[in-house]
């Protein structure tokens, strides 16, 4: 018995010591390895990169007093407004002004701005800008006096900024029975800027009120949204909205695209987008 509980300690001990052993080999283990600095970075730059801008031109068709106490509408737009960065919308009419700001109590991730009302007839418009509080709107310019004999409803001129690039955003909802005519007048306004600008809206430029196989104004521009792609949501086939950029911009347009699951009783209009990449590619 003496031989089996001497035999017995030995083996205790002998345990002990391998436990141990392998205790002080896991500590060894976790011991973090020194973090390379350069490699952080460059997980960093990666992810940068991969930021872009969805900005966004609807025309939402009306919008006022009615379409605003529609709870059900009113979230309908706002859930797809949410989907991008940078949205304006047209044709805003609302004289006691209360419809937009509605909208934008549903968008608390976004900022909002709205133009003043304006048109030559009695039914006036407004702008509305919608756009993420990460972005910086550094200059806003709105119904000049020298725009406002040319124009309908004068374009909106917006100065932004995000991750360190500075971009120009126009839009206008142009009078259809002037379309022409009115994008003469933008052309002769606005194609000579050297900064990255887009121009968006709701041009009109195509069926009987422009000469769309033509596009002879911004020839020197890119017209993304093509005369193929149908913007309308009634039976028509027409590219009445349009996305414009410029030479600068070039570097920085990722893609673009049509929300067509509207329907005509959310808008007579769709949705058209492009995305952007703040960085030059």
């Amino acid at each position: 018995m003496l031989i089996f509980e001497k035999f017995g300690i030995i083996l205790f001990f002998v345990l002990l010591l391998f436990v141990f052993g392998c205790v002080e080999q896991n500590d060894e283990n976790l011991i973090p390895e020194e973090v390379n600095l350069e490699e952080s970075i460059s997980v960093e730059s990666d992810f940068n990169e991969s930021v872009s801008l969805r900005i966004a031109t609807w025309n939402l068709q009306i919008f006022g007093q009615k379409k605003a106490s529609n709870s059900e509408l009113l979230s309908y737009y706002a859930d797809k407004i949410s989907e991008y960065d940078v949205i304006v919308v047209q044709e805003i009419r609302d004289e006691e002004q209360t419809a937009f700001p509605k909208l934008c109590e549903l968008l608390p991730d976004f900022e909002c701005k709205v133009s003043s009302r304006a048109g030559k007839s009695s039914s006036k418009e407004q702008y509305g800008i919608i756009y993420r509080k990460a972005i910086l709107l550094e200059d806003i310019d709105y119904n000049q006096p020298e725009y406002q004999e040319l124009f309908e409803r004068p374009p909106l001129e917006l100065r932004l900024s995000f991750e360190g690039w500075n971009f120009t955003l126009i839009t206008i909802h142009v009078d259809p029975d002037k379309a022409e005519e009115e994008m003469e007048y933008l052309e002769e306004l606005f194609e000579n800027n050297e900064e990255d600008t887009i121009l968006l809206g709701d041009l009109n430029t195509d069926c009987t009120y422009y000469k769309e196989n033509l596009l002879q104004d911004f020839e020197e521009w890119d017209w993304i949204i093509t005369n193929e792609e149908d913007t309308t949501t009634s039976n028509t086939n027409c590219t009445y909205d349009r996305i414009i950029i410029n030479n600068p911009t070039k570097d920085n347009y990722i893609q673009h695209g049509i929300m067509n699951d509207v329907t005509l009783q959310q808008s007579d209009h769709y949705l058209a987008w492009a995305e952007f990449t703040p960085y030059t590619q």
